[in-house]
């Protein structure tokens, strides 16, 4: 039978003893049922000091998280699992679940990760493991006492990785993503339902100075979601230079927070793998010292680095309350929009730097066959000239947008789809009421 060395730091050994028979079952059940006999396991419970230490060490955060995973090797001895290493301070600080739970939930994860599960990459294989598992092993223990239920907005500059995040913490693809400033122009709901409860995203338009009715649209929804979310989350590019359109987006925050109704608010330095990390001091130094924020966060929307600490805080502070919408949907936004969107997107990716952000993308006729789905859509741009950067010569631009677009719909619709795509020129679109209002709809 496996080995399990269970160990407990001093600080924490009164707090947690009476968890110890319990949790050293669940580990010792679960190491049994998924690796060799002939393996061994450390599973160590800490404080948030040590466990700070750590995560200095090894991740180059400074700061506690909850468990970190250290996987093993083959030794002479026979096979080493790992060592899964548990903040019991942090543990006890979740809202609506027994410590006992909290730290065999922890242990289950962190075995898990030593067996070489990778929730971010295999397409929900770890997930669905570590339920069952749950459910085997803690039974009514399984579902907190108490569920979540809130909205978390997303705001930030222009660029700053906000559609990128929402999808990472989805665990799928919702927002389209381009590297171009003002890809996101509508506040865009993305759903995160769990067995502790339910999490509304709003990734928003980037925080600027508008010019036009479009651009004025795109800050109002941004400034809109500010106001009315329950949690926010500023978005700071930490591999730019800090510049007035930053200080812009500061103050913006810093004036909801002043307002507010003592809503947390988050500072999440994105893209922290682009970034040596003597350049973060001082940009965490710059947002401590405005004293809005809980805390400041490093991350890579990214790599992923750093998003499990975010998802974690945001749980903590989202208020109790039952779901606002069917826990079935990833969105309230419907198809038509969706698939405009992700034509948008192709349209962004083949001009690349060719065209500036005055295209928007039109469904003009959908038709569902028994077969596949039919769609013709409009590519609007606001000058003639702009029409032959999209077509491109001989058509050769458009037909790969084309064949990109459909790829995509394809697999967002589960069929087969013909697209036809045309350019249309529709000079001053975006001072057009009615072209924004149906781009809003689908």
């Amino acid at each position: 039978m496996a080995s399990i060395d269970l160990q407990v730091a001093a600080p924490v050994e009164a707090r947690c003893r009476e968890c110890l028979p319990g949790l050293r079952a669940v580990a010792r059940e679960t190491v049994a049922e998924l690796a060799p006999a002939a393996a061994t396991f450390t599973l160590r419970l800490v404080d948030d000091e040590e466990m700070r230490e750590l995560s200095r060490r090894y991740r180059q955060l400074d700061r506690a998280t909850d468990v970190l995973s250290f996987p093993g090797e083959e030794t002479p001895e026979g096979r080493h699992l790992g060592d899964v290493v548990i903040s019991v301070e942090t543990a006890a600080s979740r809202d609506g679940a027994t410590l006992e739970r909290e730290l065999k939930v922890l242990a289950l994860h962190g075995i898990l990760h030593c067996l070489g599960y990778d929730h971010e990459t295999d397409d929900g294989e770890m997930e669905a493991l570590e339920s069952r598992l749950r459910t085997r092993f803690l039974g009514a223990c399984e579902v907190p006492a108490t569920r979540k239920a809130g909205t978390v907005a997303l705001v930030g500059r222009p660029n700053a990785g906000k559609s990128t995040l929402m999808n990472r913490m989805l665990g799928e693809k919702l927002a389209i993503v381009s590297d171009k400033p003002q890809t996101t122009r509508h506040r865009l709901i993305g759903i995160l339902s769990t067995e502790r409860g339910q999490m509304v995203f709003h990734d928003t338009p980037g925080l600027h100075r508008p010019l036009h009715r479009l651009n004025r649209r795109m800050v109002h929804a941004a400034a809109a979601a500010l106001k009315e979310a329950d949690v926010v989350c500023l978005l700071r590019d930490a591999a730019t230079p800090f510049g007035r359109g930053d200080a812009y987006a500061l103050d913006l925050v810093a004036a909801a927070a002043a307002e507010g109704r003592g809503r947390p608010m988050f500072c999440l330095l994105n893209k922290i793998d682009l970034v040596a990390k003597p350049r973060l001091l001082p940009e965490i130094e710059r947002y401590a010292g405005r004293d809005v924020f809980e805390e400041i966060v490093p991350v890579s929307a990214l790599t992923g680095d750093g998003v499990e600490e975010v998802l974690e805080l945001l749980w903590r502070h989202l208020p109790s309350g039952e779901p606002r919408h069917d826990p079935e949907l990833l969105t309230v936004h419907t198809e038509r929009f969706l698939v405009a969107e992700l034509i948008r997107e192709k349209v962004l990716e083949q001009t690349r730097d060719e065209l500036p952000f005055t295209t928007a993308v039109v469904i003009e006729a959908w038709e569902d066959g028994e077969e596949r789905t039919d769609l013709l859509a409009s590519i609007l741009v606001d000058r003639e000239s702009h029409k032959g950067i999209v077509v491109g010569r001989r058509g050769k631009r458009i037909k790969e947008i084309g064949t990109a677009a459909r790829r995509d719909l394809q697999e967002f619709l589960g069929r087969r789809v013909y697209l036809e795509l045309r350019v249309r020129t529709a000079p001053g679109w975006r001072e057009d009421a009615a072209v924004l209002s149906r781009l809003e709809a689908g």
